[in-house]
């Protein structure tokens, strides 16, 4: 494979073999139940892709594992030799790493303290996440690595966690790797850094002759590591802190370094020092990157990243001696420090903000202090899951919550906090109403109204409205009113993009098959007229990739609309369709390139997601397809053959080489009549339906004007006689014929 390739087809050399089966095992598993994945062409191209994308994730662990082993080893001399072979391998693998495609040189590592990796408390407390670009490597994708692992598979999981509980032990709750050009030299200095850092935490060693504290009077390992790996006099390095620390944690900090958290940035960030002193290739517990980095709210506002730098410093002030514990209160009024949370862990959160805005309540700017951070908590609030709100109860002034095993915890958070907990708690109730708005017996009140008029930031009265207008939507007996939502498309328009996700997520499934496809024909009408389809784009591609180990119903609908969404000219507009029309793949001069462009980044940085998706699709179709009876409301091989068409065309118009790669897969799958599926269908009435994807997998394949499509076509029609023998009857010889003959004609 070179660089350039996008994993499909990747063939591994001998020596990353060795380590792959050493470090995991190659995952040649069944993948479809009783059935060989190496009797499905699609599933075999996607396995390829896991295996690719496993490949570097082993690596990634590895790269903990040595380093924490690294660092651990260094507490004892007897191990000194065992660290020398571990130093080596650890630039070996760093290197191996380097040749992921796109890779950027920097690997990350941070602690989230969100999950719990296992059932004891405490655990989140190794809820460590890895990663190099959009690569992310936590405890949840190493149980997925192993539950598609054989046996030696299984370690991947327990050396990782080793590795985590190792960094927690040692007080590490971040670190960076910068490999630079990918040079002999830069890796050169990453082996000095790392040999420096083994000293820094080496026992015997008398730190007091080579140690630089911050400006909180802690020892401090990137500014120690800056001075030797200099040869600075760690001397002359604390007296450049000690004159720069009045400008940052004085009485009156200077204004021009507002957006510098801590000295050591500030140095490096200096033209004169930045000559003198080069920036090393590793760095340890580096506190502005949780102010600026991945955790952070990104504000277009610049005052608003200052007051973020102004939270931290105040934070640290008050936790510079433990900076473990200032990382777990940044945290706290960060945005993504409640992503994903469960609700004890949530409580712990909101405990240490209430903590901050008391400390807050000290400073003089208080007010930009505490604002700022209540902005960060509320929209880290705003993404957790209903379920979590759920599970917390909300009594007078207080918040408690119970645990799996019964026992139930009171957390006292700030009045201000208590507020933004109340709110969304209760948000989430009124959208179990919204959920069942088509129930007569269903009522909203002032209070529903009040909070939705404060979610979508409108008035209480256009809130009444809003919900008036969607209760009209449907009859007396629940069924969904096209006519009434198109005359009311209007007023949903003016609360754009925050109105569909509304929409969306709480009718897209509704109960019977003819009020999904008329809601669907409504959509559309709906986001023709939204100023901003991109928001809208990107709440589909979510409802469809996130949820990558289920199939919904939904999922075809948001194809079809995403398929609306990609272009600047949609015919079908007003019409009652179930399906894309196959002639949007002519579709060139129209296709919105802005849309494009928010699907291939998406797919950049949730590749993993995609692929798992498209697996369970076809997982479930080779699985439906050959069973003869269907629980009630079970999805059947008409549906997921229709689903993967509408992907299909979603594929081709966003292009790239992940959607023609796996286009390819899908042309050989159902280009071939040998293959298992044909073979183990049991009602060939759905032939008709896969030649129908057929043809439309390969005019998608086309556009990308790739010269092996013409060979691969021929192979096709050569099997013509083939598949007529799949199903003796006239219609369906005279459908392949048909169908073998639109696909030998290019579209012009």
């Amino acid at each position: 494979m070179t660089d350039k390739d996008d994993g499909a087809g990747v063939v591994l050399d001998d020596s990353a073999q060795q380590l792959y089966k050493q470090f995991a095992g190659i995952d040649d598993t069944d993948r479809a139940g009783d059935r060989s994945p190496t009797q499905s062409s699609l599933l075999a191209l996607l396995n390829k892709e896991e295996e690719f994308l496993d490949y570097y994730r082993f690596l990634l662990a590895q790269i903990a594992c040595l380093f924490a082993g690294v660092l651990y080893n260094s507490l004892f001399a007897i191990l000194d030799k065992e660290n020398e072979q571990k130093i080596q391998v650890f630039i070996n693998t760093l290197k191996r790493i380097a040749k992921f495609p796109n890779f950027n040189g920097k690997i990350y590592c941070h602690l989230r303290g969100q999950q719990c990796p296992a059932e004891e408390t405490g655990s989140e407390s190794y809820d460590y996440e890895l990663s190099f670009g959009n690569f992310i490597l936590d405890y949840q994708v190493a149980q997925i690595i192993e539950e598609r692992g054989k046996v030696s598979g299984k370690d991947i999981y327990a050396k990782l966690m080793e590795a985590f509980k190792g960094l927690n032990v040692m007080n590490i709750f971040n670190f960076s790797i910068d490999c630079g050009n990918g040079e002999e030299e830069d890796y050169a200095r990453i082996e000095s850094a790392i040999r420096y850092l083994v000293k820094f935490h080496h026992k015997k060693t008398d730190q007091s002759t080579f140690m630089v504290r911050d400006e909180y009077g802690q020892p401090n390992m990137n500014l120690t590591l800056l001075a030797a790996a200099n040869k600075v006099n760690p001397a002359a390095l604390q007296n450049l802190v000690d004159k720069i620390k009045p400008m940052i944690v004085g009485m009156q900090p200077h204004a021009e370094l507002s957006s510098f958290t801590t000295v050591y940035d500030v140095i490096l960030a200096s033209k004169r020092y930045r000559e003198q002193l080069k920036k090393l290739p590793i760095e340890v517990n580096n506190v502005q990157w949780l102010t600026q980095g991945r955790s952070f709210t990104e504000s277009p506002d610049p005052q608003s990243k200052i007051n973020n730098i102004q939270v931290s410093r105040l934070i640290l002030s008050k936790y510079g001696n433990n900076l473990k514990m200032a990382a777990e209160v940044i945290k706290s009024v960060n945005r993504d420090g409640y992503n994903e949370i469960r609700p004890d862990l949530m409580g712990k959160r909101l405990t240490l903000a209430t903590e901050f805005m008391h400390l807050a309540e000290e400073s003089e700017n208080r007010q930009s202090l505490q604002n700022e951070a209540l902005q960060n908590i509320e929209d880290g609030l705003d993404q957790v899951e209903d379920e979590t709100y759920d599970k917390i109860t909300i009594e007078e002034n207080e918040i408690s919550t119970i645990d799996d095993e019964g026992r139930k915890t009171e957390w006292d958070v700030h009045e201000t906090l208590f507020g933004l907990v109340s709110f969304f708690k209760r948000r989430s109730t009124i959208k179990k109403k919204v959920r069942d708005i088509a129930n007569t017996n269903v009522q909203f009140d002032d209070e529903d109204y009040a909070v939705i008029a404060k979610n979508f930031k409108i008035s209480q009265l256009e809130a009444a409205d809003l919900i008036g207008f969607l209760k009209s939507c449907f009859d007396e007996n629940g069924n969904f009113r096209r006519h009434s939502f198109e005359k009311n498309s209007a007023e949903f328009v003016h609360y754009e993009s925050k109105v569909f996700e509304f929409l969306w997520h709480y009718l897209k499934e509704l109960a019977t098959r003819s009020d999904r496809v008329s809601f669907l024909n409504s959509l559309q009408i709906l986001v023709a007229k939204l100023k901003k389809p991109e928001d809208t784009l990107q709440i589909l591609l979510s409802d469809i990739f996130n949820r990558a180990s289920v199939v919904n119903f939904s999922d075809r609908n948001a194809l079809m609309l995403g398929n609306i969404l990609l272009r600047t000219l949609n015919r079908e507009a007003g019409s009652n369709i179930e399906l894309t029309p196959e002639e949007v793949l002519l579709v060139r001069h129209h296709l919105n390139h802005d849309m494009v462009t928010v699907v291939l980044q998406f797919f950049d940085q949730n590749k993993d997601k995609v692929i798992q998706k498209i697996k369970r699709i076809t997982d479930e179709l080779l699985k439906s397809s050959g069973r003869k009876n269907y629980e009630e409301g079970e999805k059947q091989p008409r549906f997921l053959l229709h689903l993967k068409r509408e992907l299909v065309i979603f594929l081709a118009l966003v292009g790239g080489n992940l959607a023609q790669s796996l286009i390819q897969g899908i042309v050989r799958e159902f280009g071939n009549p040998n293959s298992s599926y044909y073979k183990e269908m049991h009602n060939k009435e759905n032939l008709r339906y896969s030649l129908q994807l057929l043809q439309v997998a390969v005019r998608a394949l086309r556009r990308f004007n790739d010269p092996q499509t013409d060979n691969l076509i021929d192979e096709i029609t050569n099997n013509e006689q083939l598949f007529i023998n799949l199903f003796d009857t006239p219609a369906h010889t005279a459908n392949v014929k048909k169908v073998m003959e639109r696909i030998q004609q290019p579209d012009l």
